[in-house]
């Protein structure tokens, strides 16, 4: 059987379609997905997370249940189950992790809650007070503690640059940390 130029044209189509199917079926997806998995991981420590993911839920009124939990749903510890508890009156909120301390890494935990609050009150205008609580533990900051280390305003520092440095940097700073919860 002799092949006409139009079944050599289709086979060589074929070919190039099987070529490019093998390519971002076994190529392109998987270091997408690689990519992917990496940027999730670097989310949930306070040192290599992205601020910008937060930028959707600033706003100047703590109160909306489903932005406080989205918020902390794009901040480090995100991968732990939490409730929340909003005291409009006096613009304060409880996040209850139901995990330990322990179980997490004390270190972490500390240099996660610093970054979060900092990040929680650069986003929320008005909230003034945040509570932490795990099984057997609970960590409280507020805004004039974080304003005094950080600088007023606190939404200055939400620039990607100005939070690597101001914000990212000290954190890797033991001594910084401990400084908190004392």
């Amino acid at each position: 059987m002799k092949m006409n130029k139009k079944s050599k044209i289709i086979i060589g189509l074929l070919a190039v379609a099987v070529v490019l199917f093998c390519v971002i079926q076994f190529w392109i997806i998987p270091a997408n997905q690689a990519k992917q998995e990496a940027y999730a991981q670097n989310q949930t420590d306070a040192l290599t997370h992205d601020i910008s993911a937060i930028e959707d839920y600033r706003t100047a009124y703590l109160g909306d249940a489903n932005n406080d939990r989205d918020l902390f749903g794009n901040l480090p510890l995100n991968n732990i189950p939490r409730q929340f508890e909003i005291n409009s009156d006096d613009c304060t909120l409880t996040v209850n992790y139901l995990d330990t301390v322990w179980n997490i890494g004390e270190d972490k935990v500390q240099r996660d809650l610093i970054y979060n609050t900092v990040a929680a009150m650069a986003a929320i205008d008005n909230l003034s007070g945040i509570t932490y609580n795990f099984s057997g533990d609970s960590y409280s900051f507020e805004r004039t503690q974080i304003e005094d280390i950080f600088g007023a305003p606190l939404s200055n520092l939400l620039e990607q640059e100005k939070w690597s440095n101001d914000v990212q940097d000290k954190l890797k700073d033991t001594d910084f940390v401990e400084q908190f919860y004392k």
